[in-house]
């Protein structure tokens, strides 16, 4: 557990390991960036040079509410094209009790973006139907976000292995789910921040509290390779030019503070500070 002031956080880890070769996920990688900064290996780059990633919520315990920030994967969900979640089973809600947090105790459900791995555990099979997994909790997602995969969810092109359907929709159905603008305010002090390239609506949260402060950002960086180069966005994002210029000025915002970053996918799922390394970026030992 980590504090943000007086706000709890604790991370719920779906999975953790390799992910692909860092050539696969960045497609502008070079490998002499390895080399130039050794720091990566092999905490963040295997000695196959596999990317290693982490799928993982985070849960804020705040005075007023239980947040939880991104649903991973999820279990059962038909994901044929990518064999490591395709109906997977695992033990996310469990680890979530171990948190000490059960599913009907959230109250706020924040979807960074709607990828695959960010809303599975939105939803949980109920009699061959998928409800939502919260039965309490409105879930927030981003208005430019939602209306953006759900044209093309009704133009029938099925997007993030049709995680919009079994994922989002059923959410909707329910009436728990509240669109909201990208600088909206969960609670004082809890804020989105419009960060869009990876996909067009992602949107960071900000946790202000005593004077801390925590960013908890999704995929604006997928994996600190993309701190030593920030100009590489990776195969995943709808707008590369624009995920490396959001992904550089949350970097030169933030370098050398006392802002913790929580990303959606860095080994370890915690905070760290973002210093600088000489013309780059990197995380505090």
């Amino acid at each position: 557990m980590q504090l943000i002031g007086d706000i709890r956080v604790a991370a719920v880890v779906e999975n953790e390991g390799a992910f692909s070769a860092v050539d696969f996920l960045l497609p502008g990688f070079r490998p002499e960036l390895l080399a130039a900064h050794p720091w990566l290996q092999p905490r963040f780059v295997d000695a196959q040079n596999r990317v290693m990633m982490s799928f993982h919520s985070f849960v804020l315990r705040t005075p007023h509410h239980t947040i939880l920030i991104d649903g991973c994967v999820g279990n059962g969900k038909e994901r044929p094209a990518r064999p490591m979640w395709h109906r997977q089973q695992g033990p996310y809600l469990e680890r979530l009790a171990k948190a000490g947090v059960r599913p009907e105790e959230v109250d706020v459900v924040f979807c960074t973006h709607l990828h695959a791995d960010h809303v599975g555990w939105n939803t949980r099979l109920d009699n061959g139907r998928w409800v939502p997994t919260f039965p309490n909790a409105r879930y927030i997602f981003a208005r430019t976000e939602y209306d953006y995969w759900e044209r093309l969810h009704r133009a029938g092109e099925k997007p993030n292995h049709d995680s919009f359907a079994d994922s989002v929709l059923p959410v909707m159905e329910a009436r728990q789910a509240e669109l909201v603008a990208s600088d909206h305010e969960i609670e004082s002090g809890i804020h989105l921040e419009a960060a869009h390239g990876h996909t067009p609506g992602t949107c960071l949260l900000h946790v202000k509290n005593r004077g801390a402060h925590g960013i908890f950002s999704g995929d604006v960086v997928h994996t600190p390779v993309q701190l030593a180069d920030p100009s590489l966005s990776s195969r995943f994002c709808s707008d590369a030019a624009q995920s490396a210029a959001t992904r550089r000025a949350l970097c030169e915002r933030y370098t050398d503070t006392a802002s913790l970053l929580f990303t959606g996918h860095f080994p370890g799922a915690r905070g760290t500070r973002v210093v600088r390394r000489g013309d780059a970026f990197s995380l505090e030992n």
